[in-house]
């Protein structure tokens, strides 16, 4: 795929995970995951990955890095999990 286009595609899913629906967020977790290897899906991941309002949205967002099977997907719960609070640790 155009490297503007999976930008534009980051981008787009970015605003996703912004929503209030949990359903969304979880959903933009999952798409995020395939594009883990951008940089500006990063951030976005790590804190779907800690997500505050529902642990859904973590556990789907962190399968989806998982099945990765990769260091990117890896290395961002790691990061994650070095910041998490007991609710997401267990």
């Amino acid at each position: 795929m155009d490297s503007i286009l999976r930008y534009a595609a980051v981008i787009v899913l970015i605003e996703l995970a912004r929503n209030r629906d949990y359903r969304d967020r979880a959903d933009a977790g999952r798409a995020l995951a395939g594009l883990a290897e951008r940089p500006e899906a990063v951030g976005p991941l790590r804190e779907l990955v800690l997500d505050t309002a529902d642990t859904f949205v973590t556990r789907v967002t962190a399968q989806a890095l998982l099945r990765r099977n990769g260091r990117v997907g890896l290395s961002i719960i790691a990061s994650a999990l070095s910041a998490a609070d007991s609710n997401h640790r267990a």
